[in-house]
C-alpha cells in the first residue's frame, strides 16, 4: 500500500461532495487502516460516517486483498450500507463494482414454513432437518445465484426473494438464503452482518469456518459501537435455576430413550459402543439428579441469609459453583467417572423433538445449562465475571455476568487486519480504547468529530431548575418538567419525541397529561417490528394531513435507537432525566471490577456516567439524519450543567441555560422563527 493520509484522495465515495467532517473522516480512516492500526471516531449524525468508513476501508481492501465485516446491532441499519455501497457503485464508472452481502439471523432468511412458527423453536427445527437432510433448499446447489448476488448488492429481503424464486429444470426450486449468503461472503467485497458473526465465540468459530475467512483477512466496521460493550456483556450472559436442571434431567431421559431405539438396528460391534454410551448418559442423569439436589439446598440456605439481612441477591463465588459440580461427579458408580468436559459435550448433544405450545428458549436447557458450566469453569480466575444469586419463589437463579466485555473483544481485535469503530456517541473515544482492550502495539487513531448540534439549526438547551435524581423527585419537581415539555409541545409546529428512563417514569410525566392538539403514541414494552415499522409511515401521513404527533419513549428503547427518522420528521426532542443505571450487586460489582483496571478517576465515569449521558446524546441525535435537518433539543436535568457531567458530553457541544419553562418557550418560538420548515 502506497501514499499517504496527507496525498490521499477519496475513491469509492457515495457521494459528489463531502460533508463537513467526513473528508477528515476519510483520511483518518485510510490512515488507521492502511497501517493495520483502528480508527476510533465520535462521528455525530449528519457527517455520513457510513460512506466516509466505506470509502476509507474499500480503498486498504482493494489494495491489500482483504474483506470488509460490516457489523450492525439493528437489521434496520443494513439497508444504509446496502443504499451507500448501491451509490458507490452507480459514481463509479472506472472501477470494478463493489460487491456485499447481507446477512441476518437464520430464521430471518428460511423459506421455510418453519419460520412462520415460534422463534424459540425455530433453531433446533431448522438445525434438525439440516442434519438429517430433510431441507431441500439447503440441499439445493445455489452456485448459479452468487454471481447475481455479487453483481447486485442486495438487502437480505431482496435476496431472499431472489432465493425464494430461483428456478431449475424450468421449475421454482428454492435455495436456502442463509446457506447461500455464507458460500457467498468469500467472494464479496462487504458483509454485513450482527455482532454476533465475530463478538458471540460460539457463533464466530462456525460463521467464519463456513464463510471461509480468517480474522486476519478482515476490515471491521463496528457501526453504533457504543452498544457494543454492552452487546458482548450480554451474550455471556446465563441463567441457572432449579427448573433449568429439571428439564435437562427431562431432555437427556427423552434423548436416552431415543438412542436405546437404535440398539436392534446395529450391528454387534456398534451395540457394544452403543451400550457404553446408552451407561455414560445414565450416569450423566444420575449427575443432573445430584445437581439438582445440591443447588436446592444452596439455594434454600443462601435465601434465609438474604432474608435475615433483607436484601434479595448476592455475589457468589465461581468456586462455589464448581464444587458443585465436582461433588456431582466424583459421586459416580461407574469407573472411569465422568470428567467434567464429557459431562458438559454431552448436555451439547442432547436433542429432543419439542413441543411447539410450549417451548420458549432457542436452545435445550441441557445445552444452557452446559454454557453456563463452560463459562463459569473457563473464567472462575477472571474478576471480570462475576455471578449474582437471587432469591425467588421458583427457588432462585444464578446469573453470570460479564463485567469486561475486553476479554472476549481483545482476541477479535488482536487478530483482525484493522477496524473503524464509529458512532454517534461514542464519547469519549478513549474510552472504548480502554473497555474493549484496543491493542496499543498497532496505530490507534481517537477522534472526535465536530458535531452537527454546534449548528444554529441544531440548538441543545438544559433545563436547569428539574431533575430526576431520586432523593430530588416530588410532585412539584414532576410539574416543572411537564410545563417544559408543554412549552415545547405547543411551541414546535411539528412532530415532537420525549424520551424517560423508564416507562414507568413516561408514564407518570407524559401518559397521565393531556397534550392539546397532538396525537400521544407511547412506546410499550412488547411492541413488534410490525407496529415499529408502521410508525414512520403513520408519522408522514399524520404531517401531510397537519396533523401533530407526540412521540414518547424510553432511552435505550426501540423509538430512542435504530430507527431512521428520515425526512425532519421530528422538530423536537425532549431528554427527560439521566438514565444512569440503579444499584445492583451486579452494577456495584461493574463500578468496583472498573475502578480496579482504570483507576478511582474513571470508575464512576465508565461505569455509570458516561454510559447514562451517551444514551441521552443517542436519544437527541433521533431527529437529526442529515446536515440539513433543524430540529430544537431540550435536555431535562440541572445535574448536566455539573462538572462531572458536563466534562462527558461532546467538547464541541455548547448547550444554554433555561432556569424556568418561561424561558424554554423563549428559545423554542425563536427558533422556529427562524427555520419555520423542515428539510426534504
Amino acid at each position: 500500500m502506497t501514499g499517504t493520509a496527507e496525498s490521499f484522495q477519496p475513491s469509492f465515495f457515495a457521494h459528489r461532495k463531502s460533508r463537513k467532517g467526513q473528508t477528515e473522516m476519510i483520511r483518518d480512516g485510510f490512515d488507521a487502516l492502511s497501517k493495520g492500526g483502528f480508527l476510533i471516531a465520535a462521528a455525530p449524525t449528519g457527517i455520513g460516517k457510513t460512506a466516509a468508513a466505506l470509502s476509507s476501508a474499500l480503498t486498504v481492501a482493494r489494495a491489500d486483498d482483504l474483506r470488509i465485516m460490516f457489523l450492525t446491532g439493528r437489521q434496520s441499519q443494513h439497508r444504509i450500507v446496502i443504499e451507500t455501497v448501491r451509490k458507490i457503485n452507480s459514481d463509479s464508472e472506472n472501477m470494478e463494482p463493489v460487491s456485499l452481502v447481507d446477512m441476518v439471523g437464520q430464521r430471518g432468511m428460511c423459506v421455510q414454513e418453519i419460520a412462520q412458527g415460534p422463534a424459540a423453536l425455530f433453531s433446533r427445527s431448522c438445525a434438525d432437518l439440516r442434519r438429517t437432510r430433510r431441507c431441500i433448499p439447503y440441499l439445493q446447489d445455489g452456485k448459479q445465484l452468487q454471481g447475481k448476488i455479487l453483481r447486485d448488492p442486495l438487502h437480505v429481503e431482496e435476496m431472499v426473494e431472489v432465493a425464494r424464486n430461483n428456478r431449475a429444470n424450468g421449475r421454482v426450486s428454492p435455495v436456502c438464503p442463509w446457506r447461500l449468503a455464507r458460500d457467498t461472503a468469500s467472494r464479496a467485497d462487504v458483509i454485513v452482518c450482527d455482532y454476533n458473526h465475530l463478538f458471540n465465540e460460539w457463533v464466530r468459530e462456525g460463521s467464519l469456518e463456513a464463510m471461509g475467512l480468517e480474522l486476519d483477512q478482515l476490515i471491521v466496521i463496528v457501526d453504533e459501537a457504543h452498544n457494543l460493550p454492552e452487546r458482548i456483556r450480554r451474550g455471556m450472559e446465563r441463567r441457572l435455576t432449579l427448573d433449568m436442571i429439571q428439564e435437562a434431567i427431562y431432555e437427556l431421559e427423552e434423548f436416552k430413550e431415543e438412542t436405546e431405539k437404535r440398539e436392534g438396528q446395529t450391528d454387534r460391534l456398534a451395540a457394544e459402543v452403543l451400550d457404553s454410551l446408552l451407561t455414560h448418559y445414565v450416569e450423566c442423569e444420575g449427575v443432573l439428579r445430584r445437581l439438582y439436589e445440591r443447588f436446592e439446598i444452596l439455594f434454600k440456605s443462601k435465601a434465609k441469609l438474604l432474608a435475615a439481612a433483607g436484601d434479595s441477591e448476592c455475589k457468589i463465588e465461581s468456586s462455589i459453583i464448581l464444587e458443585e459440580v465436582t461433588a456431582a461427579l466424583a459421586a459416580s458408580i461407574i469407573s472411569p467417572r465422568v470428567t467434567f468436559p464429557a459431562f458438559l459435550r454431552t448436555l451439547a448433544d442432547v436433542e429432543v423433538e419439542l413441543d411447539p405450545d410450549l417451548v420458549t428458549e432457542k436452545e435445550t436447557a441441557a445445552s444452557r445449562l452446559g454454557q453456563l458450566l463452560n463459562i463459569v469453569d473457563r473464567y472462575s480466575n477472571e474478576p471480570g465475571l462475576v455471578l449474582v444469586l437471587e432469591a425467588d419463589d421458583g427457588g432462585g437463579r444464578i446469573t453470570t455476568h460479564l463485567l469486561d466485555p475486553g476479554i472476549v473483544s481483545e482476541e477479535v481485535f488482536s487478530q483482525v487486519h484493522s477496524s473503524i469503530l464509529m458512532s454517534g456517541t461514542l464519547y469519549p473515544p478513549q474510552m472504548y480504547v480502554d473497555l474493549l482492550r484496543i491493542p496499543n502495539s498497532r496505530p490507534i487513531i481517537c477522534t472526535e468529530y465536530e458535531s452537527p448540534f454546534m449548528a444554529d439549526r441544531r440548538p441543545v438547551a438544559i433545563a436547569s431548575d428539574v431533575t430526576t435524581r431520586y432523593r430530588d423527585r416530588s410532585a412539584e419537581n414532576s410539574s416543572k418538567i411537564r410545563k417544559h415539555l408543554h412549552e415545547l409541545s405547543s411551541m414546535t409546529p411539528g412532530h415532537v419525541a420525549f424520551f424517560a428512563p423508564s416507562y414507568k417514569m413516561l408514564d407518570e410525566i407524559v401518559g397521565s397529561e393531556s397534550w392539546p392538539g397532538r396525537k400521544v403514541i407511547l412506546e410499550e414494552p412488547g411492541w413488534t417490528k410490525r407496529r415499529i415499522g408502521s410508525l414512520l409511515p403513520e408519522m408522514h401521513s399524520a404531517r401531510q394531513q397537519g396533523l401533530r404527533i407526540l412521540l414518547g419513549g424510553v432511552f435505550g428503547g426501540k423509538l430512542a435507537e435504530g430507527i431512521d427518522y428520515h425526512g425532519n420528521i421530528l422538530d423536537g426532542i425532549a431528554c427527560i432525566g439521566i438514565p444512569a443505571a440503579p444499584p445492583s450487586v451486579r452494577n456495584d460489582a461493574l463500578k468496583e471490577h472498573l475502578g480496579e483496571l482504570f483507576g478511582r478517576e474513571k470508575q464512576w465515569k465508565y461505569a455509570i456516567i458516561q454510559p447514562a449521558v451517551n444514551s441521552i446524546l443517542q436519544a437527541a441525535g433521533r431527529a437529526i439524519r442529515k446536515e440539513e435537518d433543524r430540529a430544537f433539543i431540550l435536555l431535562l436535568d440541572s445535574r448536566l450543567h455539573s462538572p462531572a457531567y458536563k466534562a462527558c458530553l461532546p467538547r464541541n457541544l455548547t448547550p444554554f441555560n433555561c432556569p424556568e419553562s418561561k424561558v424554554t418557550r423563549r428559545h423554542v418560538k425563536r427558533f422556529f422563527e427562524r427555520h419555520s420548515k423542515a428539510a426534504n
